[in-house]
């Protein structure tokens, strides 16, 4: 049996923000009628009595009344546009007020788990580390071991992404300009992945430039390349090959890894580099991960001058690209 909805919070909140609103530009709109009617019915009253000043004639009565009008009018229409300005930005600022709180909550929620997070998960680490290293400990056990430290490893990934998600967000990462070798870092990204390749039964390709000096930050740098080696052999089948290329061209330094795997529709495309945004749930769940390396990989290599982007096609791959600039002479 299907649980009954409650009522929606959010859409009546939103009919009655946009109700006062309304109302709010009607009361407006028919106070400025009612000063220009009676502004117009004051000059007509005036024509009506032939009130004119000393020497002056009809005409030059009318054209006087109707600047007279004109300015009035600006006036009105300046008040009436100021009052709306105001009280747009007052009204804004009360409705969005609950939502900062609630944003502003949640950062600090983030930061403050991540960083609590930290110190069972490295005791953990260590334990278990120690227990494998134990000739004493029953080798049936081992696999066992292997697993949880798998899983620690994991959540360890996920809580510094956390962190480095909060610290972007509290404008507190901070990125230093080094001088790299791209193509280099790339070949020892591959490197450090080859046992996971090797176990989902995936080849990586190293080619392209022998070197590409890039400038920014290696750290971050060697990040983006692990996340997205990372995905490509993911969702890479058996016996795939994960293409990795490195290129240098019009002052900037590139890499691209390409997969032949699933591909992903326009759709997923356009957000995986939002953050927490996974294109496939269920099998993001079994690999783990936050959603949060592309997004930040993608942030830092803006701020660095480069750039990530994607391109994918379903049933054929994709190919992730990551740019960085040349340093300068």
């Amino acid at each position: 049996m299907a649980e009954p909805r409650g009522p929606d919070v959010f859409a009546r909140a939103h009919l009655r923000l946009a109700l006062l609103f309304a109302g709010i530009v009607v009361i407006l709109v028919v106070v400025s009628s009612f000063i220009t009617y009676l502004n117009v019915r004051s000059d007509l009253q005036a024509a009506a009595r032939g009130v004119f000043t000393p020497g002056e004639t009809e005409q030059e009565f009318v054209t006087r009344s109707l600047g007279s009008f004109r300015w009035r009018l600006l006036a009105v229409d300046g008040a009436i546009i100021l009052a709306v300005g105001i009280g747009g930005l007052l009204y804004a600022r009360s409705t969005l007020r609950p939502i900062r709180d609630n944003v502003a909550a949640q950062k600090r929620f983030i930061a403050d788990a991540s960083h609590e997070l930290r110190t069972p998960l490295a005791i953990m680490k260590t334990d278990f580390e120690v227990a494998l290293r134990d000739t004493a400990f029953p080798d049936e056990a081992r696999p066992l071991l292997r697993s949880g430290l798998e899983e620690v490893d994991r959540m360890t990934g996920m809580v510094d992404d956390l962190l480095t998600l909060s610290r972007i967000d509290a404008h507190q990462e901070q990125l230093v300009d080094e001088r790299f070798d791209l193509a280099a870092l790339a070949r020892q990204t591959a490197h450090k992945l080859a046992g996971l390749a090797a176990a989902g039964g995936v080849t990586v390709q190293a080619g392209g430039a022998d070197s590409a000096p890039a400038a920014g930050d290696e750290r971050h740098v060697q990040r983006a390349l692990a996340n997205v080696l990372r995905n490509a052999l993911e969702h890479s089948p058996p016996g795939a090959a994960v293409e990795v290329q490195a290129l240098t061209a019009g002052g900037v330094s590139s890499v691209t890894v390409t997969d032949h795997g699933e591909g992903m529709t326009p759709d997923e495309l356009e957000h995986i580099f939002d953050r927490f945004y996974r294109a496939d749930s269920s099998r993001s769940q079994e690999r783990g991960g936050s959603g949060l390396g592309l997004a930040i990989a993608q942030w830092a290599l803006r701020r660095m001058g480069g750039d990530l982007v994607a391109a994918s096609t379903v049933g054929v791959g994709t190919r992730m690209t990551i740019t960085l600039p040349m340093p300068r002479a």
